[in-house]
């Protein structure tokens, strides 16, 4: 349920902007530099997502590294490269999906009202 977070921050983000896109797109600028943006924001948020996601597991197994209970639980380098791979996947299909709706996106439109 964590790498969809930063994705659901990300379509939002996507959403909220849509009238932005439009309007560069209205003053000329290209489909790729769009996408470039596009990727530029997503590799942001799943950056962010990932370092606060593992930042916090680290701090919490060692702030429990003494107590009896949680004796043992480490955090493994497999673990932190499993989950910033599955952050990945995400972030990619989250991108396409946006990719897709922002150069579909009429200029027109955003000034239609």
């Amino acid at each position: 349920m964590g790498p969809w977070s930063p994705v659901r921050l990300f379509i939002c983000l996507r959403f909220e902007n849509l009238k932005q896109f439009g309007a560069l797109k209205a003053i000329g600028v290209t489909n790729w530099r769009l996408t470039g943006m596009v990727l530029l924001q997503a590799f942001v948020v799943g950056l962010m997502g990932f370092g606060l996601g593992t930042g916090m597991a680290a701090a919490f197994f060692e702030a429990t590294l003494r107590k009896i209970a949680t004796r043992g639980i480490i955090l493994m380098w497999q673990s932190v490269a499993l989950t910033g791979g599955c952050i990945l996947f995400v972030v990619i299909i989250a991108s396409l999906l946006s990719i897709r709706r922002v150069i579909v996106l009429e200029a027109a439109t955003v000034f239609r009202g």
